[in-house]
């Protein structure tokens, strides 16, 4: 039929002066389907393969993208690790002013206290060796009351083996000047 020798795209060929048989027609129709089959997948390849550059770029464009971010990202985290360290070595560095105070103010409140207890003792001592003085005045006046000579019971001293020997005064030792009563110990 001329239509659908239109539509297929032949024409119908005289083999031998003869109309083409049947099968023939369906030959040329299957070989007509086949080529048109070839250039459907043809079409659809490239269509696939322009799909494909297509991608293969979005991707290639979002692995930049990601790349571009995630050094965006590092840089990020190590100013934050370097502000977290500055923060870290100015509060160590408060801390060392604070300890180096404290040291200071503990140094100076130990001499301060130092101080203050030699002055305390310096005065108890002085005080102490006011009341020996007091003592001893009122002794000595105790034993002068008593009529007994300090100067003889200070030169009283021991001898050897610990024994005591006395010295008496001349006049007392001579008898007033008398040679004749002589005093031993």
């Amino acid at each position: 039929s001329p239509s659908l020798s239109k539509q297929i795209g032949y024409r119908p060929s005289v083999v031998m002066g003869a109309c083409m048989s049947a099968k023939a027609i369906a030959a040329q129709k299957e070989l007509y389907a086949l080529r048109e089959l070839q250039s459907a997948q043809r079409n659809a390849h490239e269509e696939m393969s322009k799909v494909k550059t297509q991608h293969a770029e979005r991707v290639m464009q979002l692995q930049g993208e990601h790349q571009l971010e995630v050094r965006d990202l590092h840089g990020r985290i190590a100013k934050m690790i370097e502000s977290t360290s500055d923060e870290n070595r100015k509060i160590q560095e408060a801390h060392m002013d604070e300890m180096r105070q404290m040291h200071d103010r503990h140094t100076k409140e130990v001499r301060r206290i130092q101080e203050d207890h030699h002055n305390h003792m310096q005065q108890e001592l002085l005080r102490h060796v006011e009341e020996v003085r007091k003592m001893q005045v009122e002794y000595r006046n105790q034993l002068k009351g008593l009529g007994v000579d300090m100067r003889y019971l200070n030169s009283t001293s021991r001898g050897w083996c610990g024994m005591p020997t006395t010295v008496l005064p001349k006049d007392m030792a001579m008898g007033n000047g008398h040679n004749d009563k002589a005093i031993t110990p």
